[in-house]
């Protein structure tokens, strides 16, 4: 062999090693991997077949929220689909715990007198739009909207002018049965938890505009306005934990996990949050998410996640999914 066949296979060798090191240093789930869990709350959750007790219990007491075929009730904002993704999402919270990375969850928690709620945004006078006892009002203004009662959000500003503002029925609203995590997820008791939409006056889909609960698990105590406005923002927490990807499931995403990715990469046109400092990689684990409308707003926020440069996997396990996220962003120097 000559000297120049020698060097190119040594040198080959190197390179190959070398991108054969860095994919196995993607694959690694680490403690600045964070799995981010969107409201996945039971005011969004279709009819949940109960399992076999003697294989997986509730986190806590179900009986008096089940209907006549013994399911989990449906919640008044019930996503088609979110019974679905809830072992899927089981099943990566078990391999981040076991890989050593992070668990973040997000909860939207409403007062009773919440501007996003349809019946105190409109009134008695307005009666194409008023629904007493809740209901789905919008797009607004078109549905002869009470302009004083909406949010006053950056978000809800920038829809009322588009025209199209949503309110929606009462839910999750703080220390209810809707506001709680769905029983059978396996949210741990170390979990990084957010609470967002506290403000009656605010609304907000992303999880960015939340703060750090004050109670720890299982973190459906009432938190006061004082506290969550004292809290880490979600921006700070991901920074002090030093979070270079995240990996995000959860409900809705044409609404709070599309808002909180286009958050996490910096590009909310709405919310204007600059991209949090640590976050390298901002990733959609697509199987693990349910749209309100999948072939309209759904679909435009695959694009919009997609323009904005985040990831999207079409893998369902952890394995399949991170070696996929890692064959199109595993680099190295030559």
């Amino acid at each position: 062999m000559s000297l120049v066949l020698l060097l190119l296979a040594l040198t080959g060798g190197a390179v190959a090693k070398k991108k054969a090191n860095s994919f196995a240093s993607c694959e690694e789930i680490t403690a600045s991997d964070a799995l981010f869990i969107v409201d996945l709350q039971n005011d969004f959750m279709e009819p949940f077949p109960v399992p076999n007790p003697d294989k997986q219990k509730p986190n806590y007491d179900i009986s008096k929220n089940l209907d006549d075929d013994g399911k989990i009730m449906a919640g008044s904002l019930a996503v088609d689909g979110s019974s679905e993704i809830v072992e899927p999402i089981n099943a990566w919270i078990s391999y981040f715990l076991k890989h050593g990375g992070k668990i973040f969850a997000s909860l939207d928690w409403h007062k009773e007198d919440h501007c996003s709620f349809c019946r105190n945004g409109t009134k008695a006078s307005n009666p194409t739009g008023y629904k007493p006892h809740g209901g789905v009002c919008g797009p607004l203004p078109q549905q002869a909207f009470n302009d004083s009662g909406r949010c006053v959000d950056r978000v809800a500003k920038a829809d009322y002018r588009r025209g199209s503002l949503m309110q929606w029925p009462d839910h999750c609203v703080m220390q209810r049965f809707g506001s709680r995590f769905q029983p059978f997820l396996k949210i741990p008791g170390d979990a990084v938890v957010v609470k967002k939409g506290w403000d009656p006056l605010r609304d907000t889909y992303s999880a960015f505009g939340g703060t750090e609960s004050k109670e720890k698990y299982p973190f459906d105590m009432e938190d006061t306005m004082a506290n969550l406005e004292a809290r880490n923002s979600l921006e700070e927490l991901l920074t002090q934990h030093n979070i270079t990807r995240f990996w995000t499931v959860g409900l809705a995403l044409d609404f709070c996990v599309g808002g909180t990715l286009l958050d996490a990469l910096g590009r909310n046109n709405d919310t204007q949050r600059p991209r949090p400092p640590t976050v390298g990689n901002a990733i959609l684990i697509q199987p693990c998410t349910r749209a309100v409308s999948p072939s309209t707003t759904g679909k435009a926020y695959l694009e919009k996640i997609r323009k904005a440069g985040g990831i999207i996997t079409d893998k369902i396990t952890p394995e399949s999914a991170i070696k996929d996220v890692c064959s199109r962003t595993c680099s190295f120097e030559e």
